[in-house]
């Protein structure tokens, strides 16, 4: 792991910012051999508590009724690791919400854009956003969290959700502060994978290829409730933006360990990804 605490030396703002699908309750339903959401829940918050990142887009956590329970997972995660959270009124979006650690941050706006509707667990797919400024320098920043359209049929979804998700961030943030996308796109990063493509020619970069400091580049970022599996499908990613410049000084593929496992599994079907980067 890369770093602790974010510097704000020299007037420079460094923020680690991680995407984590962790995959809905909806998987007892699904496949129940997988341990439940609440022993799953310990493992993700042991994963966030030793990653410490500052902003995590959050994938795949919904409020979802399953028999007679009512989960509501990313409340679950909010206060099982005390971050601050955006997450849309639930039955408006896709459950995508984006944390970040208050002490460090201040939210100044957010909000959502729909790109598809469907009733879970179908999901619609959708972005969330958040402003934030650094208490420390007076920086502002966005973070854009997204889900693609999962499948070999989905081809033309995605190209769709790409469009949107670029167009979305170019309204949201036509000056081009600082700015970083996470999600789980369904697709590997390549120059051929609409989101790549599409937020290239909007300035941004995927953070993997923005740096040379990388952990774990060998392993895909699905693992399928499996250990480390190697391959280099990253279809989780971080992309990184600014008019003014912005640095990217690691990236790490996280692969749960310790208390962080849970029955021997991974906590959830992805990894958590994080990057560091660096602007003014």
């Amino acid at each position: 792991m890369f770093g602790a605490a974010p510097s704000t030396a020299a007037g420079t703002t460094t923020v680690k910012v991680a995407s984590y699908n962790v995959d809905s309750a909806w998987r007892e339903v699904s496949q129940p051999e997988i341990p439940r959401w609440d022993a799953r829940l310990v493992g993700i918050k042991n994963s966030i508590n030793a990653v410490k990142p500052d902003v995590i887009g959050i994938q795949e956590a919904p409020d979802i009724t399953i028999g007679p329970r009512l989960y509501t997972q990313a409340a679950d995660i909010r206060k099982a690791t005390g971050y601050a959270m955006y997450q849309p009124a639930n039955g408006t979006a896709e459950p995508i919400p984006i944390l970040w650690r208050s002490g460090l941050f201040k939210l100044t706006a957010a909000s959502y854009k729909i790109f598809e509707y469907k009733r879970y667990p179908d999901f619609g797919r959708a972005m969330t956003w958040v402003k934030l400024k650094s208490r420390a320098t007076g920086h502002d920043f966005f973070v854009f969290n997204t889900h693609f359209e999962v499948g070999a049929g989905a081809q033309a979804a995605r190209n769709s959700e790409a469009a949107m998700l670029a167009a979305e961030i170019k309204r949201v943030n036509p000056g081009g502060l600082p700015a970083f996308v996470t999600g789980d796109f369904n697709d590997t990063s390549s120059n051929s994978a609409p989101q790549t493509a599409r937020l290239n020619a909007i300035g941004y970069g995927d953070s993997y290829w923005m740096t040379g400091t990388r952990m774990h580049p060998e392993y895909n970022t699905y693992n399928e409730y499996r250990r480390p599996r190697v391959g280099g499908y990253r279809i989780d990613q971080v992309y990184a933006g600014s008019v003014t410049g912005i640095t990217v000084v690691y990236w790490e593929n996280w692969t749960a360990f310790g208390n962080q496992m849970v029955g021997g599994r991974p906590p959830s079907d992805h990894n958590m990804i994080y990057t560091v980067a660096t602007f003014q």
